[in-house]
């Protein structure tokens, strides 16, 4: 897949984050997408650690999701 195609994947997903989703997980995702947008190293780096949190802790953040 594209980096394109996942870009529009992630689009497509972000309109169906609920409204009552944590305003400080919402704020977490934006702060990562807004490193990964920068496109340094440091931030991708940022964003590789980021990313292994949120995959060790996937069901918790499914949980509060909810």
């Amino acid at each position: 897949m594209s980096t394109k195609e996942l870009k529009q994947m992630m689009l497509d997903r972000i309109k169906d984050i609920p409204d009552q989703a944590p305003v400080s997980m919402v704020q977490r995702v934006l702060d990562a997408i807004e490193e990964l947008a920068k496109g340094e190293a440091a931030s991708m780096e940022r964003m590789a650690r980021f990313l292994k949190n949120i995959d060790e802790d996937k069901n918790l953040l499914q949980r509060l999701a909810q």
